[in-house]
């Protein structure tokens, strides 16, 4: 299991490499066609592997989650990291084919975790008021984190930034209440299986903000290299 994961992180890796040299190709092409200078065929370039790098990291998560039969969790682990990250910022792999890689299994791992674990639904409310009060601790503390590539330097964007993470992180707890509400009336487990999916994305996140988080990242960048 361990030689397999790491062989997935450097073929992940490899892969990405040869799609940014064909994305370079193709942003060449069409900055010649049109004519357009260095910045907006830099701009070009970045806007079309980003999208080509979302596409692979979703369609890894599913193509895992289907051999592990956790399409729907892993999915829903991802996209709440996701959406959460894109406020709140966070720690980066060194590469975008280490990033898809850390991220699947992230996502099909904790998706793992929170289909075949067994709890009540009094531990459910319990844990994710938990991790629900830490979340909204550390993102009040620290969201945004940036990066060197990107740093965040407007103090007006910064608040704004933390505004729509705790926002989001609001809008998660409504989801699991309302999930609570439908296991209450209804007694489909998968309601409290999805609500744990959300702890686990919401979990991840926050630690990503951590020092902690950044030194779990680093180490896990230089397994994959």
């Amino acid at each position: 299991m361990y030689y397999a994961v790491i062989t997935l992180g450097r073929m992940v890796n490899l892969k990405m490499i040869k799609i940014e040299e064909i994305c370079e190709k193709i942003s060449n092409n069409i900055a010649q066609e049109l004519n357009l200078d260095d910045d907006k065929r830099s701009v070009m370039n970045y806007g079309i592997f980003a999208f080509i790098q979302i596409v692979i990291c979703i369609g890894l998560v599913i193509v895992f989650g289907l051999i592990f039969n956790v399409v729907i969790e892993a999915v829903i682990v991802s996209f709440t990291i996701s959406i959460l990250r894109k406020s709140s910022g966070g720690v980066h792999a060194s590469s975008p084919g280490r990033c898809a890689t850390i991220g699947t299994i992230t996502s099909v791992g904790m998706g793992l975790i929170s289909k075949y674990i067994n709890v009540s639904l009094g531990l459910v409310i319990f844990v994710g008021g938990v991790i629900f009060i830490w979340s909204y601790y550390i993102i009040y503390k620290l969201a945004p984190v940036d990066s060197i590539a990107k740093p965040i330097k407007s103090i007006g964007k910064r608040i704004r930034l933390k505004k729509n993470s705790i926002v989001i992180l609001s809008v998660y707890l409504i989801i699991v209440i309302n999930e609570f509400l439908y296991f209450y009336f209804t007694k489909d487990s998968s309601a409290l299986v999805y609500s744990l999916c959300i702890y686990m994305g919401i979990l991840w996140q926050a630690f990503s903000l951590t020092k902690y988080g950044h030194l779990l990242i680093e180490k896990l960048d230089k397994l994959f290299k």
